[in-house]
């Protein structure tokens, strides 16, 4: 084993991030790839210290620029992360000693090049210690906007957004779930194994486990005994990893054995190979991306789950027009996103988004929707999710739908969905489902399932 710690690895991780305007889940991946020989327990309180510190950046970055004599950006990239990941362990770890803390921090900087601003970065923790009650923050009654997006590091855009449409407890909730790490949630392979049998191995072998809200084949590890690439029901494609929120699409649609179904887009698999679990793997899916190594993705999953009934394909949502296909059973439009309702799994996207993606995606979301209107038999249906939380995306393109289409219907959620589910709906009286993202639980969600009653 390297003995690299994981603080260290989780400045590169930052620094890769702001250097290359990378993903951060790429970022981390290379870096702990880079490093594979690292104790386990390092790469996991670097993922740790990672995530926990983008999930708290603005606010981080606001203490820091009261602490600085000088603008933070003034410093250079591995001066200012490592100033934020110590920030982030003394304001959000109070069970890491502090004296290490700083200590480490010090350390660490004396590893770059930058040596010669180790008093600096001594300086400025010690000053936090020292006056981080005095640090004066927007007040909750007179700014609420810029009180709970500095207090849970959200753009204010968007806070604004949901205050307007949930109002403020349902927001801080929205809020406080983003910045909470997300479950491991994954769907057992009814093809593979049986659901029950497979529950009472994980006990038998001590390996902890908790059912789903709504399904029987969604479980949540709390921990896993080892790396989930290397963790048994995995490897041999009993598991796939999926949210239960993104699990109930699929249910929605109901799938029968027989049927031809197209998911339009698809990647990287999870609802094509549910859908084909759900039928015994007794039906036909075109599972459309138009990148090629998400294509290939597909293929990896559907051959580790061993499901024969997927067929990958390389095409645009826009234009998919097979030759020689009837019209489809069914249509499943996953539709790209603003991806509101996953914040706490994409931690870097709230400060990727901003106000006007929304209409250039709603413009593409109908683009798609017009196609895959057309690919629906008459008494098929078509299936629309999200995982955004934005009404322009979801409830609103759905009425721009049934405007431009007059031989769909919504057909109610309550005929395909668990009864169970209505409790955690903002709108359980209306057809669609829209889910806020739940403690511990599923993120948020849209879907609408949508018949196609008759030709045009």
């Amino acid at each position: 084993m390297t003995n690299i710690s994981g603080r260290h690895l989780a400045r590169l991780v930052l620094d890769q991030y702001e250097k290359d305007d990378a993903y951060l889940n790429l970022a981390l991946a290379r870096v702990l790839n880079q490093y594979n020989q690292v104790a386990r327990r390092e790469k996991d309180f670097c993922s740790e210290l990672v995530y926990g510190s983008a999930r708290h950046l603005l606010k981080i970055d606001f203490i820091l620029g009261r602490l600085l004599s000088r603008p933070l950006d003034s410093l250079k990239t591995p001066v200012k992360n490592i100033l934020r990941l110590a920030i982030y362990q003394l304001l959000i770890r109070p069970e890491i000693p502090e004296h290490a803390v700083v200590h480490a921090a010090v350390a660490e900087i004396k590893k770059t090049k930058f040596a010669g601003l180790a008093g600096l970065v001594n300086g400025v923790l010690r000053n936090f210690l020292r006056s981080r009650d005095r640090i004066a923050f927007p007040e909750r009654e007179t700014d609420p906007v810029g009180y709970l997006a500095l207090e849970y590091s959200h753009p204010q855009w968007l806070v604004e957004r949901w205050l307007k449409r949930y109002g403020p407890e349902a927001t801080e909730r929205i809020l406080k779930i983003d910045n909470q790490q997300p479950p491991l949630t994954v769907r057992i392979n009814q093809n593979r194994t049986d659901v029950s049998a497979f529950k009472s191995e994980l006990t038998k072998l001590g390996i902890p486990w908790r059912p789903g809200l709504f399904l029987a084949e969604a479980i949540t590890f709390p921990e896993l005994p080892c790396p989930l690439e290397d963790f048994g029901p995995f490897r041999d494609g009993r598991i796939f990893v999926q949210d239960e929120s993104s699990m109930l699409v699929a249910h929605l649609l109901d799938p029968r054995p027989g049927e031809t179904i197209i998911d339009l887009c698809a990647a990287p698999g999870g609802k094509s190979t549910h859908l084909a679990e759900l039928t015994a793997d007794q039906c036909r899916i075109l599972s459309v991306d138009d990148h090629p190594h998400k294509v290939e993705l597909i293929k990896e999953n559907a051959a580790r789950l061993k499901l024969k009934s997927i067929e990958p394909v390389l095409g645009d949502a826009r234009n998919f027009a097979p030759e020689n296909l009837p019209a489809a059973d069914a249509v499943l439009v996953d539709a790209p996103c603003s991806g509101t309702g996953v914040l706490r799994r994409r931690v870097d996207a709230r400060y990727r988004r901003r106000p006007e993606d929304i209409p250039a995606l709603v413009g593409l979301q109908r683009e798609i929707l017009r196609q895959a209107a057309r690919l629906v038999r008459p008494g098929g249906r078509l299936v629309y999710s999200t995982c955004t939380l934005e009404p322009e995306e979801n409830q609103d393109q759905i009425k721009w739908f049934l405007e431009n289409f007059s031989d769909y219907r919504i057909e109610s959620y309550r005929e395909h969905l668990p009864s169970g589910i209505g409790s955690y709906l903002t709108e359980p009286e209306s057809k669609w489902a829209t889910l806020l993202p739940i403690p511990d639980g599923g993120d948020g969600f849209f879907m609408c399932r949508l018949n196609r009653v008759g030709p045009r």
